[in-house]
């Protein structure tokens, strides 16, 4: 996305109208399934945030660029914790950078994790939700095939790869599509040993390599 005159902040990078297209409309969707699951109309969330209903119908549609601020509002007012904001740095098409210490990042889940995520839930979703919430997040690893490559670094916190969301088959399926990520060559996967608090920068500087990080995966896997 390029930033204009109504858009606030926009996207760095080159991706193409196509990939800004669609990366607005995976936004919308998981803005609406977030609003939705709380319990709010456009209406009601676009008066605790300060824009009107219209805006925010534009916004969930993918036909507005929703400012950085808007988008910080409202995964506050619909208890999103961070989806959307870590939403808002996936439209970068430079860099992305993610910590993980609950789920695997949405962008990295198969299809089958992201709906055991959505499962656990609370206050528990449709299936129609669900599905929606599903079809969006696999819309989102279409950051995968943007060209020019997008650098994309990944920290995880062990305990997150051992959770066995889905049970022992979701988990290894999730295991082995890390692995065939973090050997892309614009993907770094690295795996945090110990839950630390602390910047970013700080834990990426403690975490496992890239290298180990995989091999740590590897093993995960011989040991389901």
């Amino acid at each position: 996305m390029e930033s204009g005159a109504d858009s606030g902040a926009g996207v760095e990078g080159g991706a193409g109208a196509d990939s800004n297209g669609e990366f607005l409309r995976c936004f919308g969707r998981q803005m609406k399934l977030l609003r939705e699951a709380a319990g709010l109309t456009q209406a009601q969330l676009g008066e605790r945030v300060g824009y009107g209903e219209a805006q925010i119908a534009a916004v969930e549609q993918g036909r507005r660029i929703p400012r950085p601020e808007l988008v910080d509002a409202v995964d506050r007012e619909v208890c999103g914790r961070g989806v959307l904001v870590v939403m808002k740095g996936e439209g970068q098409a430079v860099e992305l950078h993610a910590y993980s210490d609950h789920v695997v990042k949405g962008i990295l889940q198969t299809e089958e994790y992201a709906r055991a995520v959505f499962r656990m839930w609370r206050p528990l979703l449709d299936e129609e939700t669900i599905e929606q919430g599903v079809t969006a997040r696999m819309e989102r690893r279409k950051l995968f095939a943007r060209r020019p490559a997008p650098l994309l670094s990944f920290v995880i916190e062990e305990h997150v790869l051992q959770r066995p969301l889905g049970g022992p088959k979701v988990l290894r399926g999730q295991l082995e599509q890390l692995l065939l990520y973090g050997h892309e060559r614009n993907v770094e996967l690295q795996v945090m040993p110990t839950p630390l608090e602390a910047t970013y920068r700080v834990l990426a500087a403690q975490a496992l390599t890239p290298r180990e990080s995989l091999a740590f995966i590897q093993k995960l896997l011989g040991e389901l």
